[in-house]
């Protein structure tokens, strides 16, 4: 018969023994510095973060496996790489990312020396993404969905929204037991509606806008990828329309009609997404933070997030901590 104490080490033993657990191997200090780090979920998803600087250029190949859609984010160097038997290769910068389902065939790649590499990405079992679709889309949704996922490569810019999801994803070790596989596959989901919802969705709902010119409809769409790239000081819309050749009151209008939003709610939202994940994964502090964000008062800033999260930049990362 178990006593109190036998009782709540047995308990706490499996807690920890069952809770996702993160396997991280360190680059050879004779080769250079950094680590390569993976987690995997109970669907067999797997998250992973690289962080490599070699002492020289390093060469690597490895297969890509058929039965994984695989979703990498460049966060700082860029790199290339080449696929066995084919002339084209993939490249990939800072800022971007890239989604596509593995071939079976060897891929090579070079990382050069003295660069800081640093990536994170999402390596999805074919047949769990299958399963998603079918239990959350229409029959005409998946087959846009496998057609444009699993028979090519899809390259977005990485957004604030996506930023602050990787800040999050993190926090699963806060989590014991079976509420870190939960809180995993949740993080895991968000993350995968938000990059669907880049890679395809907006493409979708622009189609849809009978009254807005493919042009147009194309035009809308670089003033989003340029307010992205320079979010602290994006344009105003009277010099986003400048840029994209649109008249202000066509770029107003498409904007909400294609994205939901108008383009000054839209800039303030990716501002505090931003802000967010700078809050939850930087030293900064909320000046800092706002400055970075484009905001010039810290007050206007900690107004602006709180209305958003409900509580002030300040005590967003405690709030976000489980004690």
């Amino acid at each position: 018969m178990y006593t109190s104490n036998q009782y709540l080490n047995s308990l706490y033993h499996d807690l920890f023994s069952n809770s996702p657990q993160t396997v991280s191997v360190d680059i050879p200090s004779d080769m250079g510095t950094g680590y390569i780090s993976q987690t995997t979920t109970k669907q067999g998803v797997v998250l992973s973060d690289w962080k490599m600087n070699y002492l020289t250029d390093m060469n690597v190949q490895g297969l890509h496996s058929e039965e994984y859609l695989q979703i990498i984010f460049c966060l700082n160097e860029g790199i290339s790489w080449s696929i066995a038997n084919e002339r084209k290769a993939i490249t990939i910068q800072k800022g971007e990312s890239c989604i596509y389902r593995g071939h079976g065939k060897t891929e090579y790649m070079c990382y050069g020396k003295n660069s800081d590499f640093l990536f994170k990405s999402i390596k999805l079992p074919v047949n769990y993404f299958t399963q998603i679709l079918h239990e959350h889309f229409e029959s005409s949704e998946i087959d846009a969905y496998e057609k444009k996922l699993l028979d090519g490569i899809s390259k977005v810019k990485t957004t604030p929204y996506m930023d602050h999801m990787w800040a999050e994803i993190k926090d699963f070790s806060q989590y014991r037991g079976g509420l870190g596989y939960l809180y995993l596959e949740s993080k895991t989901l968000e993350m995968l509606s938000v990059y669907l919802s880049e890679v395809l969705e907006i493409g979708i709902l622009a189609s849809g806008q009978t009254d807005i010119s493919r042009t147009d409809r194309d035009a809308i769409l670089e003033a989003k990828r340029i307010i992205d790239s320079q979010l602290a000081f994006a344009p105003s819309c009277e010099m986003l329309a400048r840029e994209i050749n649109l008249s202000t009151s066509k770029l107003t209008k498409g904007f909400h009609a294609m994205l939901g939003t108008s383009v000054h709610s839209y800039i303030i939202d990716q501002r505090l997404e931003k802000a967010a994940s700078l809050l939850l994964e930087s030293t900064l502090n909320v000046s800092q933070v706002a400055a970075c964000v484009g905001y010039s008062k810290p007050s206007n800033f900690a107004a602006a997030f709180k209305k958003k999260y409900g509580v002030v930049p300040k005590y967003y990362k405690d709030q976000k901590t489980v004690r």
